[in-house]
């Protein structure tokens, strides 16, 4: 009887299993789905080891102009409570257009000799034209919004004498900042200057016309990289130079050369000359300064040595980025641009394939002397509106004048992409 229990007992319990899941079965509900409409997905951006496993690279080198600091500009930027100085203030506007890019560089017009180390001291401690010598911090304040190196080789690199050109080196080396131009001893400046930047390199070459009548040490014939008013045996050295960067396999050699006409908005027949001997020689993108207003960009079709052909790429002056200079008789030495350079490298093949000009204007307040970009302030003048008239007439004179003396010599196709100019130089 017991065993008989047991079984009864156990069909039972099979019998409601079997009951449970046929009800399961019948109430079963369908599944349910959210659905977003229009919602596209979020694409995360290309990491850098994808792209190597892909065998892409790309990488944006932004560029600016001279880099200066006048009597106005040093005593805007003096704190008397503290007896320190700061000029971030100055750059506040143009910072993203700066640290956005993954390398940037300028031509740093002032030596960096220390305070009543130069040859002037009577503007606190510190001098300008025509013997610059700037407050140290300006390099603190252009490291943080973005500027990795400066050009230190230009008409005022001795103003300091030879120890303010090693003062400046060696300041630029405690906070980090590259450079480029001059040096304090013969291995150094026959060391090739050679940057990578996200698995693309470039070699850079820096090069100023002469040293304001300043004669270069002869003790120290290597502190300046000077074609002493355009020598024939000093432009070689350069031209060496730059093919010592193409024989060594950099990726891009980028010329950096301070010459030309002060306040001229055309190229001279000495820039012409180095740059066709600069190109000759195996420059891919040659970075102009010197002359305080904007001159034209250029976009040349080069043959190598070997028949074969590329595209070369010169900006003879990209103006003041920041200074003292005030528009005068028609001269726009307030005008400035920044320049973005996008690369792309796929397996050994490196091109430009973005090529675009911010311009910049220089405006003056009691207390800052600062960077607005001209194409943003324009359209955007709420943003601005601590602008005054004079600064708006000289806004809407850049906007209407800037893009024709660009376009001068190589009159290529563009249009207005985030408040630059962009060239259409590649499908």
């Amino acid at each position: 009887m017991k065993k008989k229990a047991i079984i009864i007992l156990f069909e039972i319990i099979l019998l409601m299993v079997l009951a449970a899941g046929i009800c399961m079965v019948w109430t079963k509900e369908e599944p349910q789905y959210l659905v977003a409409w229009n919602q596209p997905a979020e694409i995360e951006p290309v990491s850098s080891e994808l792209q190597e496993c892909l065998g892409t690279r790309q990488v944006t080198i932004t560029a600016v102009g001279d880099i200066m600091m006048h009597q106005w500009q040093i005593t805007r930027g003096y704190d008397a409570a503290t007896d320190t100085f700061d000029y971030a203030d100055s750059l506040t506007y143009v910072e993203p257009y700066l640290s956005e890019a993954d390398f940037t560089f300028g031509n740093l017009e002032t030596t960096f000799a220390g305070r009543y180390k130069g040859s002037n001291s009577d503007i606190l401690g510190y001098a300008c034209y025509p013997m610059f010598n700037a407050p140290e911090v300006l390099g603190n304040n252009l490291q943080d919004v973005g500027v990795d190196m400066v050009a230190t080789a230009n008409n005022h690199s001795l103003d300091s004498g030879l120890q303010g050109v090693y003062s400046t080196l060696d300041y630029l080396d405690s906070i980090g900042m590259e450079h480029v131009g001059t040096a304090r001893s013969q291995e150094e400046q026959q060391e090739l200057c050679i940057i990578e930047v996200d698995g693309i390199t470039f070699g850079f070459a820096c090069y100023t016309y002469a040293t304001n009548g300043l004669p270069v040490p002869s003790s120290a014939p290597y502190c300046v990289n000077t074609l002493e008013m355009y020598e024939d045996s000093k432009i070689e050295a350069m031209c060496e130079n730059v093919r010592a960067l193409d024989e060594a396999g950099v990726d891009v050699v980028m010329p950096i050369i301070h010459f030309g006409t002060e306040y001229r908005e055309m190229p001279d027949s000495w820039q012409e000359m180095c740059i066709d001997k600069l190109f000759a020689a195996g420059a891919d993108v040659i970075v102009g300064s010197h002359p305080h207003v904007v001159e034209p960009m250029e976009i040349r079709e080069i043959t190598n040595p070997d028949g074969t052909k590329k595209t070369g790429y010169v900006i003879y002056s990209l103006g003041n980025f920041i200074s003292s200079q005030r528009y005068e008789a028609g001269v726009m030495k307030d005008i400035g641009l920044i320049m973005d350079m996008d690369f792309e490298k796929k397996g050994d093949t490196t091109q430009l394939v973005g090529w675009r000009f911010a311009p910049t204007y220089v405006y003056w307040k009691d207390d800052v002397i600062g960077v607005v970009p001209v194409i943003e302030a324009y359209e955007n003048r709420e943003k601005y509106s601590f602008l005054e008239d004079k600064d708006w007439v000289r806004i809407e004179d850049s906007y209407q004048k800037t893009i024709q003396t660009l376009t001068k010599v190589t009159d290529c196709p563009y249009e207005i992409v985030d408040y630059e100019y962009n060239f259409k130089i590649s499908d």
